[in-house]
């Protein structure tokens, strides 16, 4: 035959059109199956024999479309449809019709492959999770309570050592307190996990007695449950004995390295044992303190005492390090003698197991808070990352890391698997929120807060969060008034008062937000951030300006130099404090030297360096420039400023008084409209 009137038949007998109908319809049909087979725990090997059949029936189709063809009168040899009148032969638009639908559902199923392949993966992951919650205390000594809290934990920590379990951190188990009438099905659904376990502790004399019970959460039904009957001195065999029952009743899988940490007892001293769960319970919370320098100092007391009975005992040395780290990273003691002390502790535990996962994690964090050396920082994280796999505060740093790094895929990587294996702690919400918030994402910030609330987090400062981002991205500032006047009485971190005298001044009401800035006892207040404290003084100068009281503007602004200046006297090259401090004497008119300050911080702190705090001191330089005159850099500098991640955002550039000398430039309006909600 021919070739060219082989080809021609070809298409003549549709079977080019049955082909691609062939092909689209059997793609179709394989990202259906892989889609909906796993939702019936279907095995794998029906899908790869279906997958197999369609490979199969394609020649066999190509065959039968050259030998048949579909007619009203149903299925002819293709000789004897050729031999019926045209008005009887098949239409052609059928094909067009099925390879359209076809490849709809085809993209379809494939997109739906794409955003739901995470959730089928958590899903099935969550087999093997579980949520370890406070055990209660039966002990006649009431002040045994964190004993058996500090058991809870210890048990909590031996299993979160595997890597094939997903296990939920002590911040968000430690809501569900004994004592009250736990739904477990609730608390499942709440904390993403498919298994719960509780207990009770009870301690006489040098007898100890624990309880436990493992529960599946999504039938509420007993799956194990033990009563360990020994002496204190077996504490450790018994919460040992316990993780491995529990690795074993859901078929987890344990490493010999995993299973020799496990057994591995911390101390040799129960007494230090003790203080150390007590120092522990505090630097573990040191976000909800009322007073957070005096609750870590007391925590490193307790922590030096147990490191007093029991030299060697790497744990504690750790957390000594990280309390140290805390109270220089938050400028509580920025001295460097705290920096000394935290490498002390560091170097300590190293020498003690240099192999140790914990130690490396410690000695991460004093690069990272102490040294602002991110790479030597994600370098000791590596090493630490295949010992901690269910470790909130590990993932909270790297994500810190990352985000400074400019890596934000990484850094939000970071931060949402900390908030899956932590959903209630505040540092891991926050920050996934916050990366949001620095990209412009403002729903997905949203959505963060939404979700903390569905996981039963009713704390007023959420909801503040959740308006805010609401706010910065809209420029809507009602659902912030609404949360405000409902907890007239929140104030965390002093970050509420200054958005509540933001809210009053932007009303024109400048006495009211006096009013609120005297009202509160605090000296100094969070703002966009949560790393900065802004003094008193820097508001009452703020509101002063705006109300175009020049006098006590310029008195608010020298009283907030000096103590600045005082800052600067302990930390010299402290960016952040030096681009405010240049931003009060452009307030006081110092232009030059304004510039000159501005331009340091700079240096100090390049964008290139760390994305975040750079961020942060550039846009200083953009405010001196505004406030000074320069309006043609101070534009520049803010439309570099938004086409980077930072909190220069709209509902800020388009509300607060900071951008005021540059409204009416259509050159600002252009791109405060830019990043108007679409």
């Amino acid at each position: 035959m021919n070739p060219d009137n082989f080809f021609a038949e070809l298409k003549r007998r549709n079977v080019y059109k049955v082909a691609i109908a062939y092909v689209v319809a059997g793609w179709a049909l394989a990202q259906g199956i892989a889609q909906v087979f796993p939702v019936f725990d279907a095995p794998n090997w029906i899908v790869r024999l279906i997958v197999v059949l369609i490979v199969i029936g394609f020649p066999i189709t190509l065959i039968f479309a050259w030998a048949f063809e579909i007619t009203p009168e149903g299925l002819k040899r293709t000789e004897d449809a050729d031999a019926m009148p045209p008005s009887s032969r098949p239409s052609n638009r059928a094909w067009i019709y099925i390879v359209f639908v076809g490849a709809a559902v085809s993209l379809s199923l494939f997109f739906l492959g794409r955003y739901t392949a995470g959730n089928r993966t958590t899903a099935s992951n969550d087999k093997k999770s579980i949520a370890v919650l406070p055990f209660a205390s039966l002990s006649a000594n009431k002040n045994d309570a964190y004993f058996a809290d500090g058991v809870q934990d210890q048990i909590l920590t031996n299993l979160a050592k595997v890597s094939d379990l997903k296990v939920i951190s002590h911040t968000s188990v430690r809501q569900y307190k004994t004592g009250a009438e736990r739904n477990m099905r609730e608390i499942g659904r709440q904390l993403g996990v498919a298994y719960i376990m509780e207990g009770s502790v009870q301690r006489a004399r040098d007898r100890l007695r624990i309880n436990a019970q493992l529960i599946d959460a999504r039938t509420d039904t007993h799956v194990w449950a033990e009563t360990y009957d020994r002496t204190a001195a077996d504490l450790f065999a018994i919460q040992s004995e316990l993780a491995e029952s529990i690795v074993t009743q859901l078929k987890a899988k344990l490493s010999p390295q995993q299973k020799a940490e496990i057994e591995e007892r911390p101390t040799q001293d129960l007494d230090a044992f003790e203080l150390y769960l007590q120092a522990k319970a505090i630097i573990d919370s040191y976000i909800n303190a009322t007073d957070v320098r005096a609750a870590l100092l007391q925590a490193l007391k307790s922590l030096d005492d147990a490191i007093q009975r029991d030299p060697n005992f790497v744990s504690a040395y750790c957390y000594a390090a990280r309390a140290n780290d805390l109270l220089f990273f938050f400028d509580l003691d920025p001295s460097p003698e705290r920096i000394s002390l935290a490498d002390a502790a560091v170097k300590a535990a190293l020498r003690l197991r240099p192999d140790s996962a914990e130690a490396h994690f410690a000695r991460g964090d004093y690069y990272f808070r102490c040294l602002r050396d991110y790479d030597r920082a994600q370098e000791e994280l590596a090493i630490a990352r295949p010992g901690l796999p269910n470790s909130t505060p590990f993932f909270i740093l790297s994500g810190y890391i990352n985000r400074r790094r400019n890596h934000f895929a990484d850094a939000e990587r970071d931060f949402s698997t900390a908030f899956a294996l932590d959903p209630r702690n505040p540092n891991a919400y926050n920050l996934l929120a916050d990366t949001y918030v620095l990209e412009r994402r403002f729903p997905e910030a949203v959505h963060v807060y939404d979700n903390v609330l569905v996981a039963g987090e009713q704390v007023p400062i959420v909801r503040f969060r959740r308006a805010s981002c609401t706010l910065w991205g809209t420029g809507n500032t009602r659902p912030l008034r609404d949360v405000l006047a409902k907890f007239p009485d929140m104030e965390f971190a002093g970050g509420q008062t200054p958005a509540r005298a933001w809210m009053a001044m932007l009303e024109g009401n400048y006495d009211e937000a006096e009013r609120v800035l005297a009202a509160s006892p605090r000296q100094d207040f969070q703002d966009i951030d949560f790393s900065f404290y802004f003094p008193k003084s820097w508001y009452q100068a703020m509101i002063a300006r705006a109300k175009g009281d020049s006098v006590r503007a310029t008195a608010a602004f020298r009283e907030c130099r000096e103590i600045l200046a005082q800052r600067l006297i302990v930390k010299p090259e402290h960016a952040r404090t030096i681009a405010v401090l240049a931003q009060v004497d452009a307030g006081l008119g110092e232009k030059d030297l304004a510039v000159r300050e501005a331009q340091h911080a700079i240096d100090l702190m390049p964008i290139s360096k760390d994305i975040y705090d750079g961020a942060l001191v550039l846009e200083g330089l953009a405010q001196v420039c505004a406030w000074s005159g320069d309006r043609d850099r101070a534009i520049e500098l803010v439309q570099k400023l938004v086409s980077m991640p930072g909190y220069t955002n709209y509902a800020r550039l388009k509300l607060h008084p900071l951008w005021s000398p540059l409204r009416g430039d259509p050159r600002f309006e252009k791109i405060v409209a830019s990043l108007a909600p679409k």
